[in-house]
């Protein structure tokens, strides 16, 4: 499709929508003129609203307003794997919200994070602390993409063994959401 004919497409689709709003990488970019963004990719939400996903480019706010798309619900996920491990806790933060905080003794199991992402890029920060005695296998925490309460693709993982816990850790991932 020609450079035109896409933006002319682009024009009628936003003219047809009640109010549409243009966001970059998540910030909200009404007001943008005269700019030309190369290699990115473009959709349309169900209000009309266009999402431009560039993520070589940095694009302030219309007046500090910043906007997420929220990510869809049951389809990324946090999985616990504890290996019988002792005075270990790992808090996950997704986007400067506490998700949930892991503690050894509390088995496995899965959370959906959807309702802590957003499409775009995400910051996933583990923290890791462990107490004065540790023992036991390692703690395991992943994050990834899959269906009914399973990871199929792990994006995200923090294993913390007990042997080696002495300090605390933290790590930080950015996870994109499509």
């Amino acid at each position: 499709m020609s450079w035109c004919a896409m933006m002319g497409l682009v024009v009628a689709t936003t003219a047809q929508a009640k109010d549409p709003k243009v966001f970059v990488n998540g910030e909200r970019a009404d007001g943008l003129r005269d700019v030309v963004l190369e290699e990115v990719s473009i959709r349309f939400d169900e209000r009309g609203h266009m999402w431009i996903t560039a993520p070589q480019y940095i694009v302030g706010g219309a007046d500090g307003a910043s906007a997420h798309e929220p990510a869809a619900t049951g389809q990324w996920w946090l999985a616990v794997t504890d290996n019988q491990s002792a005075n270990l806790a790992i808090t996950v933060a997704i986007n400067g919200r506490v998700a949930t905080t892991v503690r050894s003794g509390q088995g496995g199991g899965t959370l959906d994070v959807g309702p802590w992402l957003h499409r775009g890029a995400n910051q996933v920060v583990l923290s890791a602390a462990a107490g004065e005695v540790t023992a036991g296998g390692p703690l395991i925490v992943e994050i990834g993409e899959g269906a009914a309460a399973k990871i199929e693709t792990v994006n995200i993982r923090l294993a913390r063994d007990p042997a080696a816990a002495t300090e605390p850790l933290e790590r930080t991932f950015v996870l994109r959401v499509p």
